[in-house]
């Protein structure tokens, strides 16, 4: 019964993506408004998280930054609604990849590279960075498995429609690998152990229900996913972060970065503290460009 309204909306949702993008947006300046100015909708804790992260701000700042978010994230919901009926060329328009040649290298020495990016940009639509495969040739590191890794939603239904929606849009880029449940991808990495393949993990998440690393991040103490740094020291994986800029309104660029060449030759916890460092670059250049409304410090850290 859940798969099977799970299906309805998602049927809803693929005509509702039929609309031109412009219309799309519309829509999405008429949501924005009314989640930021009547429903409030976690207006406190965009405001606190923004003014914590950034005390020298003033209200004003804070305020008109907080709008600003709203119609972001708006974006991102009806952009990644508008892919689903649309091919992989449309949205090669929208993204511009740069830097790809650090990860073909990569995995031409170590044979698999994790790559660890945040919320930014749209993460929705982050498998962009593949490019389009007219470009492609058999030494790029697209001509092997990529995975993309994600967190199960705790709701089921929502659950499949996400996958469903993520494994849909994946397959249009015409690459091996796939969606990959975070959970299973220790015993993956284990059983795949010789494969060249990429994996790439959003790794700004709450780390709920596991020992987490706790660093300064955006001035204040945070948890980190430790699954990130455990895994590539384990398998010694070279580890590239990824991040995805927003330009203006359905123009993004994905860059990458190199954080190691093989994780487990560094000292303990430099991988998560490099990705912080690059991360909260990248926040502090476009403020806007990342999820405020993610309830990210509400947890306390026992000392």
């Amino acid at each position: 019964m859940r798969k099977f309204f799970a299906n309805i909306l998602f049927a809803f949702l693929y005509l509702l993506s039929l609309l031109p993008l412009r219309v799309h947006y519309f829509f999405s300046n008429i949501i924005s408004f009314i989640l930021c100015n009547i429903i409030r909708y976690r207006y406190v804790t965009v405001v606190t998280n923004i003014s914590r992260s950034f005390p020298q701000m003033k209200y004003k700042e804070i305020s008109k930054l907080a709008r600003s978010y709203y119609t972001y994230m708006c974006d991102i919901f009806v952009e990644s609604v508008w892919f689903i009926a649309h091919c992989a060329e449309r949205l090669f328009k929208m993204v511009e990849v740069e830097g790809r040649e650090i990860v073909n290298e990569l995995q031409e020495k170590k044979g698999k590279v994790m790559i660890v990016m945040g919320h930014c940009g749209n993460w929705e639509l982050m498998s962009a960075f593949v490019g389009e495969k007219f470009y492609r040739d058999k030494k790029d590191f697209t001509a092997n498995p990529i995975y993309i890794v994600y967190k199960a939603a705790e709701n089921g239904e929502s659950n499949f429609l996400f996958k469903k929606i993520r494994d849909r849009n994946y397959k249009k880029f015409c690459c091996k690998g796939g969606m990959l449940e975070s959970k299973s991808l220790p015993v993956h990495l284990m059983k795949r152990r010789d494969e060249k393949s990429t994996y790439l993990l959003i790794a700004d998440q709450n780390p709920i229900g596991e020992n987490p690393i706790v660093i300064d991040f955006l001035n204040q103490q945070t948890m980190m996913l430790r699954g990130p740094e455990y895994l590539s020291v384990r398998m010694k994986m070279p580890v590239v972060y990824m991040y995805m800029d927003r330009i203006k309104r359905g123009r993004y660029k994905i860059s990458f970065s190199l954080i190691t060449e093989d994780a487990s030759k560094e000292e303990e916890l430099m991988v998560t503290r490099k990705f912080a460092e690059f991360l909260e670059k990248d926040i502090e250049k476009n403020k806007v460009n990342w999820l405020w409304s993610h309830k990210r410090w509400k947890r306390k850290i026992l000392k």
